[in-house]
């Protein structure tokens, strides 16, 4: 492990084995963060041999500069019975992040990065979502970058932009699931003449017979198509792949 350890750092924290116990047989991986303000996150079970589970932490922080300590099960005890990262909606309803990450990741990084709630209690389930973006972002190899994205965020987060002259980029149809019946949202990204992304949900303005199609009451965008926006409120910016983005809420076309 110390050889392991030789150029990483503890600064932003550590990576963790949990230690077996006589009732929990198997080593796992925690993230445990420096800030005080993330709780200690469950990533995976390792195996129920020291030396395997070490192999499989150390191959899956190869690419890390994070240190990787050990830790006795007694430290990780009060963190078993949360629920605060269980989701309550959509087809992993009932799973936990962590165990989502492990079949699916990219629906986690969708819940970090585009998930929209104003709901009190799913803001929570946003953030740990968030916590796993990084440390997804940690584990994941360095990309080669062939390509430099001229995307710039725009404007300040809660103030509202004006006049936008956009051309659709990608759409992609997705069904509302607070509603029971079919309303198919398109979430939409669209770039202005300088390159600058944005990203903004079209809501559906009906209800549609099947979850492929939308509704014929629902505006119909298309990569490609150019739009106005007489106004929209700047929610958001983050970053993706290297390419900068501004997530709108309240648009209203020109």
């Amino acid at each position: 492990m110390a050889q392991f350890n030789a150029r990483r750092t503890d600064r932003q924290g550590c990576y963790a084995i949990s230690v077996t116990t006589p009732f929990r047989r198997y080593y796992a991986l925690w993230r445990l963060f420096p800030d005080g303000r993330r709780p200690p996150l469950f990533i995976r079970t390792l195996a129920d041999s020291a030396t395997v589970a070490a192999g499989k932490a150390m191959a899956l922080l190869k690419h890390c500069a994070v240190k990787l300590e050990w830790k006795p099960n007694e430290f990780f005890i009060p963190y078993y019975d949360q629920t605060y990262d269980t989701l309550s909606f959509g087809k992993y309803r009932g799973k936990r992040i962590a165990e989502v990450y492990y079949v699916d990741p990219g629906y986690v990084l969708w819940l970090a990065n585009r998930f929209e709630t104003e709901k009190k209690r799913l803001q929570k389930l946003k953030f740990i979502a968030q916590c796993f973006a990084d440390i997804h972002s940690e584990l994941s190899p360095p990309r080669q970058n062939t390509y430099r994205s001229p995307s710039r965020f725009v404007g300040e987060k809660g103030k509202n932009l004006s006049d936008l002259h956009l051309k659709v980029v990608f759409v992609k149809l997705q069904v509302d699931t607070y509603k029971p019946d079919f309303y198919i949202d398109q979430r939409v990204i669209a770039a202005d003449s300088a390159g600058n992304r944005y990203a903004f949900t079209e809501k559906a303005a009906g209800r549609s017979q099947t979850p492929k199609a939308l509704s014929c009451f629902s505006r119909s965008l298309t990569p490609g198509m150019n739009i106005t926006l007489r106004s929209a409120k700047v929610m958001e910016h983050y970053e993706s792949r290297g390419v900068k983005y501004t997530r709108l809420g309240y648009v209203k076309y020109g």
